[in-house]
């Protein structure tokens, strides 16, 4: 069984769509449009009556909104509906009592705790946290970090929704992804680019990894328009 994305053209490179209760990594630096991304994936579901979860652990709720604000997708009245959530844990951190309560909160094991309690609250379909990147700084090792997102993925599947995670890429890196290990943990494989073309920045993606899918693997144009971001399915970039 698979899912609509929510973003015109990227169903047609997936072969239909996401496919139900998966981990799906999300990558890019900054400016790829990341946080669009998966705000479009949670309207997609929301449209059609599912409850989404927005999980947002570096930019502040009131930023996020004020972002969307500049599309056509009228999230509020969905936010009104109680059918898409967004929590700021970065904010609660911030407001916690102490620092050990602080440090407590940014780990995997907590925010899956927080994300369980609230799909048991909504019976959410759809989740996306932004970003994972923020959780591993607080990892010693690469190995531990390894294990514990090991972990929040399997428990993310437990709880019967399909669920996004977004990371940062860094710059002027031939790295993919922060910590080099997040996309063997997941079970797809989504990179968003961003290239500088004769002096004019130009937004690709490519699907590298898409488990229980047959997918395009080549790189595609994206654009932006006052309804969000758009796949070009029918162009390819060599």
């Amino acid at each position: 069984m698979v899912i609509k994305s929510g973003i015109p053209g990227l169903d047609e490179i997936l072969g239909g769509g996401i496919p139900a209760r998966t981990i799906n990594l999300v990558c890019g630096p900054a400016g790829s449009a990341k946080t669009l991304f998966g705000m479009q994936f949670l309207l997609g579901g929301a449209k059609n009556g599912e409850k989404g979860i927005y999980i947002t652990l570096e930019e502040s709720r009131s930023n996020i909104e004020r972002a969307m604000n500049n599309y056509r997708f009228n999230l509020l009245e969905y936010q009104k509906n109680n059918n898409i959530l967004i929590m700021d844990l970065g904010a609660m951190r911030k407001e916690a009592l102490s620092k050990d309560i602080e440090k407590g909160m940014a780990n995997f094991s907590s925010i899956s705790k927080v994300i369980k309690n609230i799909q048991k609250l909504t019976n959410a379909k759809r989740c996306v946290v932004d970003s994972i990147t923020a959780l591993g700084l607080y990892y010693s090792n690469v190995e531990e970090l390894r294990r514990e997102l090991f972990v929040f993925a399997t428990e993310l599947k437990e709880m019967d929704m399909t669920s996004l995670l977004i990371s940062e890429a860094p710059d002027g890196s031939n790295s993919l992804t922060r910590y080099g290990i997040e996309q063997f943990v997941c079970d797809s494989f989504i990179v968003l680019g961003l290239e500088d073309v004769k002096g004019e920045l130009r937004r690709t993606i490519m699907v590298r990894k898409m488990r229980f899918a047959k997918h395009d693997t080549t790189k595609h144009p994206i654009v932006i328009t006052p309804d969000g971001i758009a796949v070009q399915a029918e162009t390819k970039i060599f």
